[in-house]
């Protein structure tokens, strides 16, 4: 294990993994793997990077060699813990958790009690998207937010988070960190749908927002969504699902609604329009 020949071979491997070049990192792996098989960094190192591929299978069976190796090494057991979510192995989930101070009874049963809010970014590799969540469990969380089409995600979709924090916000004073996604486990049965407001203020907004409530439909005003790079997004907000508002009285706003069909919602906007007198474009359904 000490051999500079294997240590450096393992840092080639990782050099290759962050240059892109998975099949040639994974073979120096597992050359260093026949060199030093109760090493338990290589098996980690290869745990990981099939998590970030979402090769649930060989992530599993890898990080628990690790674990196996060093059962005192906390990110192997996290790893551990996300893959056997990923593989519905409940037993090894649990026991992984347990490992950080949770006290979940080792059987086969999917954990069903919530553990806390938490904001998770959403289609991170792409038109990402902070939203506050649900927490499952430490790996599994449902979208409390309705998110921008682009995303790809819905309202109520059960979601596949990673561990580590990437960025915090602030809500009521509390800091809490954002975990990302790796993988839409569930989507939800909602659909997203969209209208165009003009000329509205906000307690236009706000009497949309209550109507919405009284008649059970979801509803955001993502016109208040604040833009963020990279680098600011995994900072600290005190904001809430990235929103800032820009603008009190922007001259359009763009509203989003959860619901399985468009009537609940044209009932809505019909006595929205009757108590405010404004109007809006047809509705639009954004995301089946």
């Amino acid at each position: 294990m000490d051999s500079p020949d294997i240590q450096e071979l393992l840092e080639q491997a990782g050099n290759l993994s962050d240059e892109g070049k998975k099949t040639e990192a994974v073979a120096l792996y597992e050359q260093v793997i026949q060199l030093s098989p109760d090493w338990s960094v290589p098996y980690y190192n290869l745990g990981l990077l099939y998590k970030y591929d979402c090769q649930w299978e060989k992530s599993f069976y890898y990080n628990q060699k690790a674990v196996e190796l060093a059962p005192d090494e906390e990110a192997g057991w996290w790893n551990l813990g996300i893959a056997a979510t990923a593989l519905k192995k409940w037993r090894l989930a649990r026991q992984s958790w347990n490992f950080f101070g949770l006290d979940y009874e080792l059987n086969d049963d999917e954990p069903t009690e919530a553990i806390g809010r938490s904001p998770v970014r959403i289609n991170p590799e792409d038109e990402a998207e902070v939203v506050w969540c649900n927490r499952l469990d430490p790996a599994r969380a449902i979208i409390e937010n309705i998110p921008l089409p682009t995303t790809g995600h819905r309202l109520g979709d059960m979601v596949l988070n990673d561990g580590a924090p990437m960025g915090y916000r602030v809500s009521e004073g509390k800091e809490y960190p954002v975990l990302n996604e790796l993988q839409l486990l569930q989507p939800s049965g909602l659909r997203t749908w969209s209208v165009r407001v003009k000329n509205c203020k906000q307690k236009h907004i706000d009497k949309l927002i209550k109507l919405s409530d009284d008649a059970r439909v979801e509803v955001e005003d993502w016109s208040t969504i604040q833009w963020l790079c990279k680098k600011c997004s995994e900072g600290i907000l005190h904001e809430e699902h990235d929103h800032e508002l820009k603008n009190d009285d922007p001259a359009e706003r763009y509203v989003g609604f959860a619901s399985e069909s468009k009537k609940p919602i044209e009932q809505v906007l019909m006595k929205w329009r009757v108590l405010t007198f404004r109007s809006h474009s047809k509705v639009i359904l954004e995301l089946e």
